[in-house]
């Protein structure tokens, strides 16, 4: 049975296999004309209420390298830059491919932990302009009731992520394209990013109730144990 996010993965691949494959045709890309759409600036904005901590939906965004790992069409990326006061991601490489299609971004980033990442491409034959922006909000924590208990026993940290996409391609087919594919691309985009912030926060959980390691403290106090009962007996012995 499919849902609606295969649906919506289904109609963005078909709009990026058009899309993409005029853009290996020469000939397409110079035949094609659109009055009207070669200014036009694209502009998409999803927001999600999220059940983790600003922090960890910033911690996600921000930490470009695992992009690849999690990032539908991302094939590889890589921060290459950090910011040298604040020590958060300055600059970062990603590459995207699709069937035959591939293409690599090198954008500038604005990190403010751990509020916003903004993401601005340099320049690239694809596009006039390419910008991204996570915005993420602080959430007043629902309050959750023990299952034996009718009152709230504890809260839920909460946050809001906003997805900003604007971009214009420096192709009029592209931006006439792209108003039927870029809304299905960053619905699954947003997905695939609270996929990941649900991992991190599961492994973070497991991490927290790990039981600790006691092996040295159990050694450490058999050994004084042992020590008293040696001192004992001697002294025991001595006595009698």
């Amino acid at each position: 049975m499919t849902g609606p996010t295969s649906t919506i993965r289904r109609r963005a691949q078909s709009s990026l296999l058009t899309a993409f494959s005029v853009h290996r045709s020469p000939q397409c890309r110079s035949f094609f004309a659109f009055p009207g759409t070669d200014s036009q600036v694209q502009k998409v904005s999803l927001t999600r209420t999220l059940p983790y901590s600003p922090s960890l939906l910033y911690s996600v965004v921000s930490n470009v390298d695992d992009y690849s790992t999690f990032v539908p069409y991302c094939t590889s990326s890589k921060i290459t830059q950090l910011d040298s006061a604040s020590g958060q991601p300055s600059r970062a490489m990603l590459r995207v491919g699709w069937q035959t299609f591939e293409e690599e971004f090198e954008s500038e980033l604005t990190c403010d932990e751990p509020n916003s990442v903004i993401a601005e491409s340099s320049k690239h034959s694809l596009f006039k302009i390419l910008y991204t922006r996570w915005r993420i909000f602080p959430v007043a924590p629902t309050p959750t009731t023990s299952s034996t208990q009718s009152s709230p026993t504890s809260s839920t940290s909460q946050g809001r992520l906003v997805l900003d996409l604007k971009f214009q391609f420096e192709s009029p087919l592209y931006n006439a394209v792209s108003a039927q594919f870029a809304p299905a691309v960053a619905q699954i985009m947003i997905e695939a990013f609270e996929k990941r912030m649900a991992t991190v926060q599961r492994l973070k959980l497991l991490e927290e109730n790990k039981p600790k390691q006691t092996g040295v403290a159990d050694a450490t106090s058999t050994t004084t144990s042992a020590s008293a009962a040696v001192s004992g007996g001697g002294a025991g012995t001595s006595s009698s």
